[in-house]
């Protein structure tokens, strides 16, 4: 924090204006680059073959809607489980700690 105690931390209250304005300036300047329109367009390509990175051609039927939804499902369940392990480890070493 900046706290002027003396002559000399005049010099460090002036860093701390011109830092604030100048990150001030900053935000200011970014907020009409951060409202840019996308554009109302994109190429659809036809002569690839559809991929999940490969291109912007959407799969036939959903190819990959099932298997990523079941991997995100597979994923969660993973981590939920590790939390749950986690947390019951957790109990059960402070309930040691505060019967001693």
């Amino acid at each position: 924090m900046c706290y002027a105690r003396g002559v000399l931390d005049l010099f460090r209250v002036a860093r701390c204006v011109l830092l604030t304005l100048a990150i001030a300036v900053a935000s200011v300047a970014a907020l009409p680059l951060a409202s840019a329109e996308p554009p109302n367009t994109h190429e659809v390509l036809t002569e690839r073959p559809s991929g999940f990175w490969t291109s912007n051609r959407p799969a036939v039927g959903g190819a990959y809607r099932w298997r990523l939804l079941g991997l995100g499902v597979l994923i969660a369940a993973v981590t939920g489980y590790g939390m749950l392990r986690l947390i019951r480890r957790a109990s059960a070493e402070r309930a040691g700690q505060q019967q001693r």
